[in-house]
């Protein structure tokens, strides 16, 4: 009875370690400072905490081995199998919609699975989620067992490859509320030593190349944190989903069509890259908010098609467990004007643009 207990609570704890690390592995902390030109951020293209972080966390995974919760570890044996492969999912990156999300949940981003003399390891670039479990293979069929996240279940599979491609058909996987199943069969996964060009197989450049012009015709400011909550906010807000809330009067709201609403929000994800607000009313400043949680990537911002401002979004700032920041424009003559924000897109993480601001006055932190 004593051993059944402790091996029930070391299985508790096994379990979660993975939930801690994937969720706390992939907060942004010690993000780089920005540095200002003309009041706006610039950033050197070296590798980011974010980058690197993930590179460390697949790293442990491939030195990690499962535990037998149930059932023994199989031979150490290399198998037809064996190999790292990836996908690019294309479906939204739901994270923002739960507070950590449910495991295997098939998300949109970089997908990593690798096979390896009985050792099964899944890797979610975007959040650094991870899991690790024991297989075997009898000709056409996969079995996995021993993951953390549902150690009494076994699931079987039919696979096949074929020009570096990996099929995975389910024959029966209860794991994860059937997640596990949904995730690994929603599409064909590419062998990185057959593919090496496959979307997913290499790793994402360090930064968006291209940097924010030192002189700019306008002042950019750049402010952490939630422009609802300083001392002197904008005046006037136009929620980035117009269908949401309509605009103010005088204010108009453009997005791609392949953007996604999100409450009052608007994200910006795969072709649904871009969000404006123009306006012809005499307001001395135009800003946007961007807010959300801490796996959002890499923007742009311009002003009248002048580039004014690119960086990383959680760099900007961070109240409670969201991430962010204000970037206003000023020094301008009266006429339209138009903002812009577009997602760089180049690491698959999203961006989520709350609102636009429009004052007569700057706004004060």
């Amino acid at each position: 009875m004593r051993h059944r207990i402790k091996t029930k609570l070391f299985i508790y704890f096994t379990a979660a370690f993975f939930l801690l690390t994937a969720c706390v592995g992939a907060s942004p902390t010690n993000q780089p400072e920005p540095t200002s030109v003309n009041g706006a951020p610039s950033f050197s293209p070296l590798a980011t905490p974010t980058r690197v972080m993930q590179a460390g966390i697949w790293d442990e995974l491939l030195n990690a081995t499962p535990f037998p919760h149930e059932f023994p570890l199989p031979a150490s044996v290399s198998s037809p199998l064996d190999g790292t492969y990836a996908k690019i999912d294309q479906s939204p990156p739901q994270f923002w919609t739960c507070y950590r999300c449910a495991d295997y949940r098939p998300m949109g981003g970089i997908w990593r699975l690798q096979f390896d003399k009985g050792v099964m390891r899944v890797f979610y670039q975007i959040t650094n989620w991870k899991s690790i479990a024991s297989f075997t293979v009898e000709g056409n069929r996969l079995k996995i067992f021993n993951d953390p996240f549902c150690p009494q279940e076994v699931g079987e599979y039919e696979w096949g490859l074929a020009n570096g491609n990996l099929t995975l058909n389910a024959i029966n996987d209860g794991c994860a509320f059937d997640l596990r199943r949904e995730n690994l069969i929603k599409q064909t996964w590419s062998l990185c030593e057959t593919i090496s060009s496959a979307e997913g197989c290499a790793e994402p450049p360090d930064a968006p190349l291209g940097e924010t012009p030192a002189e700019l015709p306008v002042t950019v400011t750049v402010l952490g944190g939630d422009s609802h909550y300083f001392d002197k906010p904008p005046e006037v807000y136009a929620a980035a989903n117009k269908d949401n809330v309509a605009s103010p009067e005088g204010i108009q709201i453009e997005s791609a069509e392949e953007s996604i609403p999100y409450g009052t929000h608007q994200v910006l994800w795969w072709n649904g890259d871009w969000i404006e607000a123009s306006t012809e009313l005499p307001y001395s400043s135009i800003g946007v908010q961007l807010w959300g949680s801490g796996y959002l990537g890499w923007a742009r911002v311009l002003f009248d098609d002048a580039e004014v401002w690119r960086g990383l979004i959680t760099s900007l700032g961070k109240k409670h467990a969201y991430y962010g920041g204000y970037i206003e424009i000023t020094g301008f003559e009266p006429g339209t004007h138009t903002i812009r924000v577009e997602s760089l897109g180049f690491d698959y993480r999203p961006i989520k643009v709350a609102a636009f601001g429009f004052s007569n006055q700057p706004v004060e932190k």
